[in-house]
């Protein structure tokens, strides 16, 4: 593409991102300034910008501006170049805290021994408190805790060591590293070895309960007692190591955990059989103390292997990662580390290997396993020109593939950064339930005491009666089974989402998506499929120059060397020198209709020249000077914006396109309107059954387009949608979505380009398709990494199963706990018929939880 006003100059910084530029930018003279650009994408971003102010005022000052930079839709580094200064001192003196944001760092942290949701809070509590962490968010269900730190005030290291000095083993996150994990063997042998000596104690235990029938020798009811109490030690001091040691370390951080409850009853239970055995009292209960060690590690077994299996498509899209490229120069080939590559070097990918970064085929021909991306496992035909996407799999051919982006900033990388963030922040529902917890387990304490003191002192019940139903109290009421009622669902949901295609920015979209009553889609690359052809020119008479039009078809214009001289020659001439000046201005614009005029001039061999003093309106249209012409293409409102009119007769052939469907666009140059052209898009498929769909959940459909009012009508009545707003510019789409809110509606807005991206942040839910733009995909909190519709509709039935699966979840936590701590305090439960029902709960909400990692389609 050739470059505008390009002059090789020494690299400077981005005026609108403030990055460097490289040694080739693209610099554009703007406002009688000359600005430097790192990407063509910057230099139309911050035309709109500037056009986004009033007259006189810099665009830097406007909202759409300082919401974009607030959102992270542009970036700006620590240290901001001159023309960046202005944006970030405001941004600055707005929220002192945004400064510490501009300089923070993440670290990502694999943490061992976290056996609860208290654990994650406890963790979060603990590292908030340090100076220089700025936020914490803790997942029970992934074993990832994520800090935003700044560097210079704590060095990562005090991080990891708060965290051990609160009894886990904290380490930086690294895939792969579940297939070999010390936590899940130790556990294992004390499980194993907690179940054989329980066994054990329970044979000699049989002694005593057969003494209640029939009478044993004095020798045996003696030192029987001391050798179940020799068999029970290693139980409760070595395999119910972990629950005790997590009971210390909470009370030393003055937090009464779900293992104090446990603890508080295993070792009771422990040293009361001691000093019955010592008394020569039949009544120990060693066997108690060793069930309650052996069926929590069981259940703490259960739940690991359902994290590790709800969590276990994250270390498959680190494992697609490639760490090694096939780099191309001279015609040979070398391998290199992955970081060595960089945007615009040629690498090759054989059959059978993964494609290394994104990039566009230059020579070959192959099929791509695109499923670990997309979620559909029909291999994609890919040729010359087509995009290719890294931890995709190359299956026959050979692919010289010419890199987009270095790897870190690929696909899979940013797929697997939003997966990543998206696991270690928690939901609403997830952070009450955890308060609810936190209360529940110091209540269920002060209920066990009070039981135990009414029963002994009341005299109801003996002293060894009175600790056994108090024992129960605390086991039965462990909140185990409440802890992973929500995160463990929520996993299993992203993960079963993420294999389809689907990627969540936070869980809380769940809990959001579900009560959605209003969705706004854009029109051109989301309800029709975005690739705009020409289908017709229409031009004045250029030898009459009456005010009459000539039309022209699509395909290439052919004239006999006999009529050079005919009015078809003429107008072929015209035709060509039309769409030399337009295609000459086009390819610095992004915007469809843009892309299609360029692709058609390049098919038919026009000639493209470069433009100068370009000026992108949009919504509106583009202008630039052009081979000494001032030319322009665009809309109704780009005309009036320059105060010229339109004749009768072409606004009366724009129209008539309009109705059917087609999109127009008037050009000309030197202030004068030449002509008319039609554009076509095609309607996707899957929109009408996605209209339908919504309009049966009674979520009302609004169509926005920045096309004129008869297309947009005649789109939005085929789809089916409730209402249409046509004419619309970027910044009206975010100020229409706000309109929607102060009127009480929940929305969801579904895009895919760059101006889509003010309104996808500002809607309750932005939903961007995956090949839309990736300022768009930034500002979502949904990305369908396929572009298709028919991914909504799953999306929406899949929050919908998960709030039903986690209110399920909820229920049963709950239903057990009140039901077992009422019939704990009747006497009717042991404290082993409360350790195994202890256990079934925790069972059936993994089970119910793990029911969302089918592979089977979310249907409404």
């Amino acid at each position: 593409m050739p470059d505008t006003e390009v002059q090789p100059h020494q690299a400077g910084n981005c005026d609108l991102c403030g990055l460097a530029c490289g040694r080739h930018p693209y610099a554009q003279r703007i406002a009688e300034q000359e600005r430097s650009f790192c990407c063509l994408g910057c230099m139309n971003v911050y035309l709109i910008l500037s056009e986004s102010g009033e007259e006189g005022q810099d665009f830097r000052e406007t909202e759409l501006f300082k919401r974009s930079l607030e959102l992270g839709l542009i970036s700006q580094p620590e240290s901001s170049p001159p023309a960046a200064t202005a944006a970030t001192a405001a941004a600055s003196t707005q929220d002192a805290s945004t400064q510490k944001e501009i300089s923070a760092e993440e670290l990502l942290l694999h943490v061992r021994g976290m056996w609860c949701t208290s654990c994650a809070w406890l963790i979060e509590y603990a590292l908030g408190k340090l100076p220089g962490v700025i936020r914490v968010e803790a997942s029970f269900a992934t074993d990832l805790v994520k800090i935003k730190y700044l560097p210079q005030s704590i060095p990562p290291t005090r991080i990891t060591e708060r965290i051990q000095s609160l009894g886990y083993e904290a380490r930086e996150f690294r895939a792969g590293e579940e297939s070999d994990d010390p936590e899940r063997r130790d556990m294992l042998l004390r499980l194993g070895l907690a179940g054989f000596l329980w066994m054990n104690v329970m044979y000699l235990s049989m002694t005593f309960y057969i003494s209640f029938f029939e009478h044993i020798s004095d020798s045996i009811r003696r030192y029987v007692p001391f050798f179940v109490w020799a068999l029970a030690t290693p139980v409760v001091f070595y395999c119910g190591y972990p629950i005790l040691r997590l009971a210390w370390r909470g009370l030393r951080n003055r937090t009464i955990r779900a293992e104090a409850l446990l603890s508080l009853g295993i070792l009771t239970a422990y040293f009361f059989s001691i000093v019955q055995a010592f008394r020569g009292d039949p009544h120990i209960y060693f066997d108690t103390a060793c069930v309650i060690v052996t069926l929590v590690l069981a259940g703490k077994m259960i739940e690991r292997n359902a994290k590790a299996r709800a969590s276990r498509w994250i270390t498959q899209l680190h494992r697609w990662m490639p760490n090694k490229v096939r780099l191309l120069a001279n015609g040979q080939e070398r391998f290199a580390a992955i970081d060595a590559l960089e945007p615009g070097q040629l690498f090759v990918a054989k059959a059978g290997e993964h494609i290394a970064a994104d990039g566009v085929v230059a020579r070959g021909e192959s099929h791509a396993d695109e499923s670990l991306l997309t979620g559909e496992s029909a291999p994609v035909g890919k040729q010359p020109g087509d995009h290719v996407a890294a931890g995709s799999i190359n299956l026959d051919g050979v692919l010289e593939i010419r890199a987009l982006r270095t790897a870190t900033d690929s696909t899979l990388s940013r797929m697997v950064a939003m997966v990543q963030d998206a696991l270690t922040r928690r939901s609403p529902l997830e952070r009450i339930v955890d308060r609810v917890a936190r209360i529940f387990v110091p209540s269920v304490v002060c209920l066990a005491v009070l039981s135990f003191l009414s029963l002994w002192l009341l005299g109801a019940a003996s002293l060894g009666t009175s600790l056994m139903r108090a024992i129960t109290i605390l086991v039965i009421a462990c909140p185990c089974a409440l802890g992973l009622a929500t995160p463990l669902a929520i996993t299993a949901a992203m993960g079963s989402a993420s294999r389809r295609g689907i990627l969540f920015r936070d869980s809380e979209v769940l809990e959001t998506l579900r009560r959605v009553d209003a969705v706004v889609l854009d029109k051109t690359g989301t309800i029709t499929e975005g690739r705009f052809s020409l289908l017709d020119l229409a031009l004045r008479d250029v030898q009459s120059r009456k005010p009459e039009l000539v039309h022209a078809n699509a395909s290439r214009f052919e004239s006999p060397v006999a009529e050079r001289e005919s009015a078809a020659f003429a107008f072929a001439e015209a035709r060509l020198e039309a769409l030399s000046l337009l295609a000459s201005l086009e390819q610095y614009s992004e915007h469809p209709l843009g892309r299609a005029l360029v692709a058609f001039a390049k098919a038919e061999g026009i000639s493209i020249s470069d433009a100068s003093e370009i000026e992108v309106r949009k919504g509106r249209g583009i202008a630039g000077t052009v081979q000494g012409k001032r030319a322009f293409i665009g809309s109704r409102r780009l005309l009036n914006q320059e105060g010229i009119a339109v004749a009768a007769d072409i606004e009366e052939q724009a129209h008539g396109w309009e109705k059917e469907g087609k999109t127009a666009a008037f050009f000309g140059w030197d202030g004068e309107v030449r002509g008319a052209a039609a554009f076509g898009d095609r309607i996707r498929d899957d929109a009408r059954e996605l209209v339908s769909h919504l309009k049966q959940k009674n979520i009302t459909v609004y169509l926005v387009s920045g096309d004129s009012k008869a297309t947009s009508q005649w789109v939005a009545s085929s789809v089916g949608a409730d209402h249409c707003r046509y004419e619309v510019l970027p910044e009206e789409k975010a100020e229409f979505v706000k309109s929607l809110q102060d009127g009480g509606s929940l929305v969801a807005m579904v895009g895919d380009g760059i101006n889509d991206a003010p309104a996808l942040a500002q809607a309750d839910l932005g939903i961007a398709m995956g090949s839309g733009a990736d300022i768009a995909m930034k500002a979502a909190a949904v990305v369908l990494m396929k572009s298709s519709l028919d991914k909504i509709p799953e999306t929406f039935a899949l929050a919908s199963k998960t709030i039903r699966v986690v209110r399920q979840n909820l229920f049963w936590a709950f239903f057990y706990n009140i039901i077992g701590i009422t019939l704990a305090i009747a006497g009717i439960l042991n404290p082993i018929m409360a350790a195994g029902a202890m256990l079934i709960s925790s069972v059936s909400v993994v089970v119910n939880s793990l029911r969302l990692t089918r592979t089977a389609a979310f249907r409404y």
